[in-house]
């Protein structure tokens, strides 16, 4: 039987102590007149036996115990220099002891008690008695490790919420400042190495059909060589052998770069199925030892992978020591890693354009960086129908939607907002809130108040960080289970959404607190709305309410709620948005769009959820984030 562990997630209060490794030191004679060996195991446990106590300690350092069941007095030791060598020795899990004792020996079971032992049972010990004991300090130390994890998972949770309004954020707002290409990699690589406190990086940018090195920078050798130290710097590595066309997905950096996925490698001497000759012979040349590295591609708004980082050696902050990169440290890069991509192609685009650039230019990039932010894929939980469309103007606005899987909640977040203002600000605007939203909705860990704290703490933020902008935006969040059909939802001054049925409006979804960005300390008020079967939310932006004709008369909400009472009978969202986009389209005429128009629909599909759940599953783990890892068992 494997070792058990019993580090359950939040929320799971079931605890089943009848499973389990224990380690018994000590003969059956120390502890009872029946066999406790054959009553643990006719309870359901695993059990090992170590008739000393070195016998005892070689057991722990191979192998996770459940359990330490203990005799005051071994042939080798007594139980109290066992502990000790407990607490001293490196690398040996600790499990729960208890001390199995005799009234002779009860000075010494107390200073057991004194010195990290949990419990003790005075011998001879009746099984009723023997099994309770058993069972609460199982009981305890599986909460202990429950809570434990909960504390971890919480910790991490604010430190990545922490890093990403304080340090990540910051540092993207500093790299599009710099004007200098040579200078603006150097920065980059440096700032992505910092956040992992890596001591090693190298950053790689493509042309055409080659990676070529751009910059490497090593902490330890104080070396930094750039593309003008050319009689030292690599060759560029092709991404395509030229011969066969064929991926070349032996390197590392080029694999990441096809691939487009960010590859973790703990130890680039023990993996097999990639080529790191150019890394071992850096090493050889310089007396360096690469060990962990981490590759991260860069992408560019439509996705293309322009450019690699490969950090390398990351240092335990409290030791030095080196450490392999952890899912943390991924996460942090890889958020960094996007801003960096957006300043490299901004960056990009301004040295190859530079004398052709004009206003209209500036929109458009503020338009594609819109437009990346929008997620690619809807989630469609069985049962429901979720449809979004945004149809942009001529001129850069901050409309925007987003679509996105809990799972820790089993909800669906639902976002749709607009920033009051135009142009190249009001996007970067949208981005910063889109991605505030984002990382506050997957990191909560509250299961009854998250959405008010994603709220109240991306309205905190940019009142904190960019009150001098003077921008703020309405918005509509919801939080939607998809198994009751209830919507908990944040309206901040937007335009009240519509809930409809067969017959028309219901209701109207109507503010529940100011807009985000304007008022610091307000207390946002979360309400519910129930979606039953055949119900429709129709949410939109003022670019709907507002639009003009030929006259310059607007559309009015009037004519809205008019035009979607009439469409009550319609059978999907895809169906009411065409339905609105025709009407308003209709009304326009020839008039020129001059806002951008979002819509976005949720329809409770006739048939019950719980029905159609059980014919098609619905995961949502399947619309997160997924990271290739790769490690030394990989061939």
């Amino acid at each position: 039987m494997e070792p058990r562990h019993f580090c359950h997630a939040p929320g799971v209060t079931a605890v089943d102590e009848s499973t389990g490794q224990i380690l018994i030191a000590g003969t059956e004679d120390t502890f009872a007149d029946w066999s406790v060996t054959a009553y643990l195991r006719e309870l359901g446990y695993a059990v090992t036996i170590a008739a000393t106590g070195q016998q005892a300690l070689q057991k722990l350092r191979g192998k996770a115990f459940d359990l330490l069941l203990l005799a005051v007095n071994l042939p080798d030791m007594d139980g109290l220099h066992l502990l000790e060598g407990l607490h001293f020795a490196q690398g040996l899990h600790r499990p729960p002891v208890l001390i199995l004792t005799t009234e002779r020996d009860i000075v010494l079971a107390e200073q057991c008690l004194a010195h990290g032992a949990d419990d003790l049972l005075r011998s001879p010990v009746k099984q009723v008695v023997f099994k309770k004991r058993l069972e609460n300090i199982l009981r305890t130390a599986r909460l202990q490790a429950a809570l434990s994890a909960c504390q971890q998972d919480n910790a991490i949770a604010q430190k990545l919420a922490k890093d990403l309004t304080q340090v990540i954020l910051p540092i993207g707002i500093a790299l599009s400042k710099i004007k200098n290409f040579d200078r603006l990699l150097e920065k980059i690589l440096r700032e992505t190495k910092g956040v992992c406190n890596a001591d090693g990086g190298t950053l790689y940018l493509r042309e055409g059909e080659l990676l070529k090195f751009a910059i490497l920078l090593n902490d330890s050798l104080q070396i930094e060589i750039n593309d003008e130290d050319s009689d030292s710097f690599p060759s560029p590595l092709r991404l395509w052998d030229e011969a066969t066309g064929a991926p070349n997905h032996k390197h590392v950096a080029t694999a990441s770069a096809l691939l487009g996925i960010s590859i973790h490698v703990p130890d680039i001497y023990q993996v097999r199925n990639f080529d790191f000759s150019e890394i071992k012979a850096f090493d050889q040349k310089y007396g360096y030892h690469s060990i962990s590295s981490l590759t991260i591609p860069l992408k560019n708004h439509d996705g293309d992978v322009f450019g690699v980082l490969q950090l390398i050696n990351p240092k335990d902050p409290q030791t030095g020591d080196i450490i392999p990169f952890d899912a943390y440290m991924q996460q942090v890069a890889e958020a960094l890693a996007s801003l960096v991509a957006l300043v490299l192609s901004y960056q990009d685009l301004l040295e190859r354009q530079k004398e052709f650039l004009r206003v209209e230019d500036e929109l458009n990039i503020g338009r594609q960086i819109q437009t990346s932010f929008l997620p690619e894929t809807i989630p469609q939980p069985p049962g429901w129908e979720i449809v979004a469309r945004l149809r942009p103007a001529r001129t850069i606005s901050g409309d925007f939607y987003d679509v996105f899987a809990l799972e820790k909640q089993q909800h669906i977040g639902i976002v749709i907002a607009d920033v009051c203002d135009k142009g190249v600000g009001a996007a970067l605007f949208m981005v910063l809130i889109r991605t505030l939203i984002r990382a506050f909705a997957e990191y909560s860990l509250d299961g009854q108040t998250p959405l008010r704290s994603v709220v109240d703490f991306t309205n905190d933020y940019i009142l904190r960080n960019h009150y001098q902008t003077n921008m703020f935006a309405t918005l509509f969040i919801g939080m939607l289970d998809p198994a009751t059909g209830m919507l908990r939802y944040v309206n901040s001054g937007h335009p009240a959404p519509l809930l409809l049925n067969a017959e028309g409006v219901k209701s109207h979804l109507s503010p529940t607190g100011p807009v985000i960005g304007a008022f610091p300390h307000i207390a946002f008020e979360v309400h519910q709305v129930h979606l039953k079967p055949e119900d429709m939310l129709f949410a939109f932006t003022d670019g709907i309410t507002e639009a003009r004709n030929a006259n310059g008369k607007i559309f009015t909400s009037q004519r809205l709620l008019t035009c979607v009472n009439h469409a009550g009978r319609l059978t999907s969202g895809a169906a009411l948005l065409d339905h609105v986009e025709e009407t308003v389209q209709q009304y326009m005429a020839e008039a020129v769009q001059f806002d951008d128009v979002t819509m976005l629909t949720i329809r409770r599909n006739a048939y019950p959820y719980a029905q159609e759940r059980s014919a098609q599953p619905f995961d949502l783990g399947d619309y997160g984030f997924r990271t290739v890892y790769f490690n030394r068992s990989v061939s």
